[in-house]
């Protein structure tokens, strides 16, 4: 009788006595001894459980398209199958003369001529087998939640973090020293809205930054996932639901948060993708229909800018980007007060956050409370749930939605418990960036111009050819205090008309600190 052995594994790190190899060997040294000829042979690592079973399939039509009687030989029945779904295939073609099944392990032979005992033992190591799964599946499923519950992820780390075993030998997840860095950039880059998904992959991949297991780089899909992954701040998001984790936060919130603005059309300054590095590209806009002015070179080194949409705009025309440079250039160079103003300056703001931070004993004992109200109403969530008044998936979702809530109060505590050591330096650097601008200007590279225009001009549009450009807030503040011939150093006025603006001032530090 001709043969047809089948060895299969779920995984390729099958222990050895249950090996592709080892299978192979038996069931030869099988056949040898029973007199079967071996016709053809299928070793395949697939599930019996999961998916559409292809390699398995392929041994079944095999036998079909045979005109003799074949022998299917398998090591044991949950080789062959851990599920009925095979079973009344199978039967079929034992019923027809078509197959006879031989489960080494079980000594059991499956052919035309069965008794209803072999059938029964066929069918008990079915259910055996399946049994067997469902029992992984559900300790798989309870080692899962109690990961979850203490903050640890049960699965592979995302790109920029490792899998690695500390010094007990525990697994545990770390930040990459290689990848981690890259991907932290990624998202600094990304939140300033002046470079696309494509501009950043592009630069991912002259940074180095390749995928750990196959070595290629990142692609604009990838990228993609990673903008909208949480574990970055600290929250994993499995089987549909949010859990905070205890591993090394990469970035912050506010920054994941604010690359969800860029990402999903917020704040987003759009452009056409253009092969070279222009200041202005994606910035300008004409007044009057709203349409982009795009740059583009002429005569290989004059740049202009012209409309970008077909709208019957009687005020849309081309523009040289020098005219519009020439009033950035005097936007800057109104940010302009010498060293004593700017000393007073620093002194006045850094006694108005002292006022203002008062403030931070209020927003935490608030924040405390909030916190504690979510809790509360988790467990009394829990409580319907134990009752059967609400359902397992209203429990669900009603709990995912509370546990986000508490991640977001729990950084927003954090926050303001963990003590502001950069302010001074904060304030300082704005305002030296601020007093040079201009030079800083003039001197940067295209990249870094952009980051600026960035920082410190809220809008850029053309009255047909003349440049309307307006400032950020606390830019245009300075601005007009350094053109403030009234001006005194004292606790006069002015001071008073500054410290109702000092907390603006102070909030935009932190912007102009990252770039």
């Amino acid at each position: 009788m001709k043969a047809v052995v089948l060895a299969r594994v779920s995984t390729e790190m099958q222990e050895d006595g249950f090996s592709l190899d080892a299978q192979l060997d038996r069931l030869r040294n099988y056949c040898s001894i029973k007199g079967l000829e071996i016709a053809k042979e299928f070793t395949f690592v697939e599930s019996s459980f999961h998916g559409k079973r292809t390699k398995f399939y392929e041994a079944v039509n095999y036998i079909k398209h045979q005109t003799k009687l074949t022998a299917l030989v398998v090591d044991t029945v949950d080789r062959l199958q851990r599920t009925f779904n095979e079973f009344p295939m199978l039967l079929e073609l034992v019923k027809k003369g078509k197959l006879a099944l031989h489960f080494f392990k079980e000594g059991l032979v499956i052919d035309k001529n069965f008794k209803s005992s072999d059938l029964a033992m066929w069918q008990m190591q079915i259910l055996s087998a399946n049994m067997f799964v469902n029992s992984t599946r559900d300790n798989v499923r309870r080692s899962e939640e109690r990961m979850l519950k203490e903050g640890l992820l049960p699965g592979p780390a995302p790109i920029g973090y490792l899998n690695v075993r500390d010094e007990k030998g525990k697994k545990t997840i770390i930040i990459d020293p290689e990848r981690g860095p890259i991907i932290k950039k990624l998202f600094e880059e990304y939140s300033t809205g002046l470079f696309s998904m494509d501009e950043l992959v592009k630069k991912s991949k002259q940074w180095g930054l390749k995928n750990r297991k196959s070595g290629n780089p990142m692609t604009k899909s990838q990228f993609a996932s990673v903008l909208q992954n949480p574990f970055y701040y600290g929250v994993m998001f499995y089987n549909k639901t949010f859990f905070p984790h205890i591993y090394e936060k990469l970035i912050s919130k506010e920054l994941f948060d604010k690359c969800t603005e860029i990402r999903t059309g917020k704040f987003k300054r759009t452009s056409k993708h253009t092969k070279e590095p222009y200041i202005f590209r994606g910035l300008v806009r004409c007044k009057y229909c709203g349409c982009l002015l795009s740059p583009y070179t002429k005569k290989g080194k004059y740049v202009y800018l012209r409309h970008t949409e077909l709208k019957d705009c009687e005020h849309c025309t081309n523009v040289s980007e020098q005219i519009i440079l020439n009033e950035v250039h005097k936007s800057l160079l109104s940010i302009s007060f010498d060293d004593d103003l700017k000393a007073s300056l620093a002194t006045r703001l850094k006694k108005q956050y002292e006022i203002t931070h008062g403030r931070t004993s209020y927003q935490l004992e608030k924040s405390k409370n909030e916190l504690s109200d979510v809790e509360q109403k988790q467990k009394k969530l829990l409580d319907l749930l134990i009752a059967e008044t609400i359902s397992a998936e209203v429990y669900r979702s009603k709990n995912a939605e509370y546990e986000m809530q508490k991640i977001d109060l729990q950084n927003k505590i954090q926050s303001l418990q963990a003590p502001d050591t950069s302010v001074e330096r904060a304030i300082d650097k704005v305002l030296n960036f601020s007093q040079n601008s201009y030079e800083i200007f003039k001197s940067s590279q295209i990249e870094e111009k952009r980051r600026i225009l960035n920082i410190v001009f809220a809008n850029f549009f053309m009255e047909g050819k003349n440049p309307v450009i307006s400032m950020r807030k606390n830019f245009n503040l300075l601005s007009n205090l350094g053109g403030c011939q009234d001006w005194c150093p004292g606790e006069d006025s002015n001071f008073h008309w500054l410290s109702q603006h000092a907390p603006e001032a102070c909030a935009s530090t932190n912007s102009a600190t990252r770039a």
